[in-house]
């Protein structure tokens, strides 16, 4: 949810996110500091903010944006304290009603953040409503908060401006900062830090601020190679608080998170059991267990462990799976499925997409009891949609669980699931479940399994999309027809990548779908231009790009679907063709 953003208040040119760092006499801003809090008024050598009084002290701030008074009372508190929330461009709300969703503001600053330090899920709930109500085009600000070791969760929550009075707060109490958490300066008996202020004897404070601002760094970088929720991850580890935000997230507002989550390339680094509940992980196991369906040809189902290279098919395990397969004489009547964690169950034709070729987890064979809960209950979920004439299941770590799942199901690995006597046991396994079923012949199965990937990829309109049509080429790389047009191309990435006549498909389907002004584009789109969204697209998306039903182009979408529509900057579609 978070993101880099270039906010531009009065002229000025801001990098979200950002550190606003208290600027007083007795708390000195940092020289290198690109935001300031504070009360004195603004510097030629960066941007401020006016910090306020409140309702019972009040003070009249300067700044380049003066904030409006505070309520000075902290969001547990039920009374209502009669004040404008806002004051030019900027608002100050201790609750979310204090300001109507169109009000004509750029910040919007949430107070009493400390409060939220002692309520997690409340915070997590008030961070949902306030995104959702005051959209992606504002700056969202929660003061007193950020220290080190939460500001990576902090950003990932989608908060925009942060600021340094905790920190403040901290080193008046002696309170020495790093990425996992604070501790008393005076019980350290080496510095465990090289920074600057430290290695001349600088003040605390220094360091503090010097940490603060190398973990907003370290942010924006994960932010830029969308690695921000490994980052998440790896702080909650050592904050109890964090921990509880991104659980409260999870599974509570994982339709919010969602959206923010690509649908292609992208990483997942599943070192950690908040792996099993990140939005991009709970969206590929709902697909596979809920909406997914099986090619329709292959009467056997066939259960595969992983392997740590993706695709796994490149892998040299699979490889093998793959030689004993075809020795059984009829590989296009076996489906093959993947089990793994923490996607759960991979259906071959989709191993090359996202989440299903980016991500990486420790291969030990060892499966918590969390994993194999959630194996388990998609084995169910998705034997319960898809019938089989027979179950085959060639797994040995993964076979006590798996048997559970599906008692009827034949076993044939003993020992090392590639050894000669396990790929031996499963071709004459196969074999025999196979005996009696018709050839399937090795085009039938591409078309299904493009199908399916179209299935994956647009829903109900990837069955539009297939409709009549026709495909060539060899798996991955196959192109689709229909009637002489080229609908698109599935690519070694996984997707479908679209043609024009597939952007017509979209279209008439309304699904994945930019709606823009009344131009002819010459290259990409930006957000400029468009006046809609579907609310399906997403980071990623395959779309097409339309006017009063015509289609103008087709690309991939660089934001999802609320940020295309309600920002006014920013490239929202990369487009791959354009029409004549």
């Amino acid at each position: 949810m978070g993101r880099i953003g270039r906010w531009a208040p009065g002229g000025r040119d801001v990098m979200t996110p950002n550190v606003a760092f208290v600027d007083a006499e007795r708390f000195p801003a940092p020289e290198w500091a690109e935001v300031l809090a504070s009360r004195s008024g603004t510097t030629s050598r960066t941007f401020s903010l006016g910090v306020p009084g409140s309702f019972f002290v009040p003070a009249v701030p300067g700044g380049d944006i003066p904030l409006p008074d505070r309520s000075g009372l902290p969001p547990s508190v039920d009374i209502e304290i009669p004040r404008e929330a806002s004051k030019g461009s900027a608002a100050i709300v201790s609750s979310l009603t204090q300001l109507a969703s169109d009000a004509e503001v750029e910040l919007v600053v949430l107070e009493g953040g400390p409060s939220h330090l002692d309520r997690p899920k409340d915070f997590a709930r008030t961070i949902v409503e306030a995104r959702t109500k005051f959209g992606a085009g504002r700056v969202l600000a929660v003061p007193g908060m950020a220290a080190p070791h939460n500001l990576g969760v902090l950003v990932y929550c989608g908060i925009d401006l942060l600021d340094s009075s905790r920190i403040a707060y901290d080193s008046a109490r002696g309170l020495f900062h790093t990425a996992d958490g604070a501790v008393p300066r005076n019980s350290l008996e080496e510095i465990p830090c090289p920074c600057p202020s430290c290695a001349s004897g600088g003040s605390l404070l220094d360091h503090n601020d010097h940490m603060l601002r190398v973990e907003l760094a370290v942010a924006r970088t994960a932010i830029r190679h969308g690695t921000l929720r490994e980052l998440a991850e790896r702080r909650a580890v050592n904050d109890p608080w964090s921990t509880a935000v991104l659980r409260e997230l999870d599974l509570r507002h994982y339709e919010f998170q969602e959206l923010h989550f690509p649908v292609a390339d992208g990483a997942v680094k599943a070192y950690s059991p908040l792996a099993l509940t990140r939005p991009d992980v709970v969206r590929f196991q709902r697909f596979v267990s809920q909406a997914y369906r099986r090619p329709p040809s292959p009467r056997v189902l066939l259960l595969l462990p992983c392997s740590a290279r993706k695709p796994y098919a490149e892998s040299r395990t699979h490889r093998k799976f793959r030689e004993a397969i075809d020795a059984c004489g009829n590989p296009a009547a076996v489906h093959e499925v993947i089990v793994t964690s923490p996607l759960g169950l991979v259906p071959r034709e989709l191993e090359r997409s996202y989440p299903a070729a980016h991500y990486d987890v420790p291969v030990t064979g060892d499966w918590s009891r969390d994993e194999v809960e959630m194996l388990t209950g998609m084995l169910r979920s998705f034997l319960e949609r898809n019938s089989y004439a027979a179950v085959i299941a060639h797994v040995t770590t993964e076979a006590p669980f798996v048997r559970e799942a599906v008692p009827a199901g034949e076993f044939t690995a003993t020992g090392r699931t590639g050894s000669e006597e396990s790929l031996h046991g499963l071709t004459a396994a196969l074999s025999r479940a196979l005996g009696s079923t018709p050839i399937v012949s090795g085009d039938k199965r591409r078309d299904e399994d493009v199908a399916s990937l179209a299935r994956f990829q647009f829903r109900d309109a990837g069955d539009a999309l297939l409709e009549r049509a026709t495909t060539r080429g060899r798996w991955p790389f196959v192109r689709i027809f229909r009637e002489g047009r080229q609908l698109g191309a599935v690519t070694d990435l996984g997707k479908i990548s679209l043609a024009l006549a597939g952007g017509e498909v979209l279209a008439k389907a309304r699904v994945d779908c930019v709606e823009i002004e009344d131009f002819i584009p010459k290259g990409n789109i930006f957000a400029v231009g468009v006046t809609g969204a579907t609310p399906d697209v997403r980071v990623g998306s395959e779309v097409a790009v339309v006017h009063g039903g015509s289609v103008r182009a087709v690309g991939v979408a660089k934001m999802q679907a609320r940020e295309i529509v309600e920002l006014r900057r920013g490239e929202a579609v990369h487009v791959r063709a354009l029409a004549g």
